[in-house]
């Protein structure tokens, strides 16, 4: 799953400090004004929706924007319309990590996420992280300590937009999640776990800011404790000038909590996605740690569609 958990330790300060003014620089040029594509003109208002559920389906001409969760770790504030059926998943996903005298091969194949509207502000949500594959080498002995397969846990997640769910300047959602092991001990801690997202976007112009904060219950490295542990995000997505149909995404991510023996993690993120038609898009992104336990690098690619 591209959202997992990564433990590691804190990045260098002039390399984080330098990211983060790439992101503020796109940020400050994001208010510079240009056509939009996600606000509804003051003119044209949004229909009212209110009346459509699973078993009164929104109309397909009435459908918002195809927004799914993909690609990077940022969440979509919108929900799947009324009565209709969103599927997002990964083709396949490397990482790779080097740390503390191990280094770690995984490579996942499928891991679809289905969602259903219900009203129009919530869907509810199954994701099966798919087959999994992880080899993990010590450098000191030169022995292979793990090698093994199997498939992942599942998470059930609700969203529930507040607004901005079709238009508007800003839109914001709640993702409250559980996940339920079901995976073999190589792939999974055993234990149920579960937390709060919340993303908040923000659209000038044809850009998309994304500020999303998680709340995490886990259970601890060692014994079978939990802890409270904190997501941190800050993204921006923008159409790719002279590519039409294509976005891309640039991400800051952290994770860190109260746990001693679990690292905070900081990722660099970069994702695009090429719109196939109103209803599918592919996409491609790859993760980059920031900090010397978090995975050097994870690539992945995958596909979104909805009807």
């Amino acid at each position: 799953m591209v959202r997992a958990m990564i433990r590691g330790s804190r990045p260098s300060a002039p390399r984080a400090a330098g990211l983060t003014g790439l992101v503020m620089g796109m940020l400050a040029s994001a208010v510079q004004p240009t056509h939009a594509d996600d606000a509804a003109p003051p003119s044209d208002p949004v229909p009212d929706k209110s009346g459509y559920t699973l078993f009164n389906p929104t109309p397909d001409d009435e459908m918002r924007k195809f927004t799914p969760d993909r690609p990077a770790k940022g969440f979509s504030v919108r929900t799947v319309d009324a009565g209709h059926v969103e599927i997002e998943t990964d083709f396949a996903s490397y990482t790779y990590s080097n740390g503390q005298g191990t280094i770690t091969r995984g490579i996942q194949a499928l891991d679809p996420n289905f969602k259903l509207g219900l009203t129009d502000w919530m869907d509810v949500e199954v994701q099966f992280n798919g087959l999994q594959y992880t080899r993990l080498f010590d450098t000191a002995s030169g022995r292979t300590t793990i090698d093994g397969s199997g498939f992942g846990d599942v998470f059930l997640r609700t969203k529930m937009n507040l607004f901005g769910n079709d238009s508007g300047f800003a839109g914001l959602a709640l993702i409250p999640y559980v996940k339920l092991p079901s995976a073999a001990p190589l792939i999974s801690n055993g234990a149920v776990e579960g937390g709060l997202i919340a993303p908040l976007a923000l659209r000038p112009a044809d850009y998309i800011i994304t500020l999303m904060t998680e709340i995490d219950v886990l259970k601890t490295a060692t014994g079978n404790g939990r802890y409270t542990n904190f997501v941190n995000l800050i993204g921006v997505s923008h159409p790719v000038p002279g590519l039409d149909g294509v976005n891309a995404t640039v991400e800051l991510y952290s994770s860190a909590g109260t746990d001693p023996a679990t690292r905070p993690v900081y990722t660099f993120d970069l994702g695009a996605n090429f719109k196939l038609d109103k209803h599918s898009i592919v996409d491609i992104g790859l993760n980059l740690g920031l900090n010397r336990n978090s995975p050097k690098a994870q690539v992945y690619s995958g596909l979104s569609f909805r009807f």
